[in-house]
């Protein structure tokens, strides 16, 4: 589970600090422009680093310095607990003149306070000793290789590597597919081929899926793939009437793109709770969960993707829907503000702020986002 995030640099966050200690969900609220999505960027900078090995340039560019000032050294540092451990991890980028693209200035993990490995530029030192020299422009974390054994390198790795970090646009979402990936985009296009490498791989998790989608489409019954094409694969989904009463119709059978954008989204969310294991929890980032629901929808949505996350994993959301917001505590909640596009963005949460009456109108009348 993440305790700590700490950006420095990056887009609109200058000595930027989101302290998620002891919090298995948390809500982001705030006006457009405050920072929401830059803090999904931010954690997609650690999840590319953990799926690498690749370079720098695919991570971050120039631009992404804050205001362009390059002098200054860009920090990214997590601090998470994972089987009972405290992991620290921490990378910093420098941006020399005459240079083309950024390279690393620094590097660290650190387990229970004691370093595994540390960097200054292209020098790693292990814990045991060993130092070896690298490319300024790949990180360290994904080519160390660990003893038998040994796993906190690996355990990091695979922790982000399968971070789920979703805006997804269901209208990308076709329901075909051509070949199997553990790697979901974070617009969901590649949902079909996510979940066929999912029952290959776990073909129980069928009934976790199937269960979760009939508690909120009520008649849905059973979903399958069928081939198209030399190697491609439809996901189609059935549904039938419930119930006592004998003249009921008889099933129907849609392809899943014919699917509403909401009905898209509770597939995300039952296959998000399918694959949350206490030996591989999961970490899910969705940034408006809520923007294809209908009202009645997302009480249930939300609250769902709260218990499958407390359970084992850690989920976080953020959201400009009332009903959204009013499912999260105000220690839960935290408030990201930017007065204008110079400045930087402030997190706060929201117990910290003093309001009147109803947390909405709260908001309506500027007295929490600004």
């Amino acid at each position: 589970m993440i305790e700590r995030i700490y950006v420095h640099n990056y887009r609109c966050f200058e000595n930027f600090t989101l302290d998620l200690t002891g919090r298995k969900s948390a809500l982001i609220i705030g006006k457009n422009g405050a920072g929401k999505s830059t803090l999904m960027n931010a954690l997609g900078v650690f999840r590319s680093i953990c799926r690498g090995p690749n370079l720098v340039k695919e991570w971050i560019d120039p631009s992404d310095f804050t205001q362009n000032r390059t002098e200054i050294p860009m920090r990214f540092e997590v601090d998470l607990t994972l089987t009972k451990k405290r992991f620290h991890y921490a990378i910093a980028f420098e941006y020399p003149l005459g240079f083309h693209q950024a390279r690393i200035l620094d590097e660290e993990l650190l387990v229970d306070g004691k370093a595994v490995f540390t960097r200054e530029r292209n020098q790693v030192s292990l814990h045991n000793g060993p130092t070896f020299g690298l490319d300024w422009h790949v990180a360290a974390l994904p080519i160390i290789n660990e003893r038998p054994g040994e796993g906190p390198v690996q355990q990091l790795k695979s922790y982000f590597a399968s971070a789920i970090l979703l805006s997804p646009v269901p209208g990308e979402m076709s329901g075909f597919a051509e070949e199997e990936s553990f790697e979901l985009h974070v617009n969901a296009s590649n949902f079909t081929a996510w979940l066929n490498a999912v029952l290959i791989r776990y073909p129980a998790r069928y009934n976790d899926i199937a269960n979760y989608l009939q508690l909120v489409i009520p008649d849905f019954a059973s979903f399958e793939f069928v081939p198209r094409g030399e190697r491609g694969k439809q996901l189609r989904v059935q549904f039938e009437e419930r119930g006592m009463n004998t003249d009921t119709k008889p099933p129907i059978t849609l392809d899943f793109k014919k699917l509403s954008d909401g009905e898209k989204c509770f597939f995300l969310s039952a296959l998000i709770a399918a694959v949350n294991r206490p030996d591989s929890p999961v970490f899910c980032f969705w940034d408006e969960p809520d923007s294809h629901l209908s009202l009645p929808e997302i009480n249930h949505f939300i609250v769902a993707l709260r218990r499958l996350t407390n359970q084992h994993g850690q989920f976080l959301a953020t959201s400009h829907h009332p009903e959204a917001i009013r499912r999260f505590s105000d220690e839960n909640t935290f408030v990201f503000t930017r007065n204008s596009h110079l400045e930087p963005t402030i997190v706060r949460p929201l117990s910290e702020f003093s309001y009147s009456g109803d947390l909405i109108e709260a908001i309506l009348r500027n007295e929490v986002i600004g």
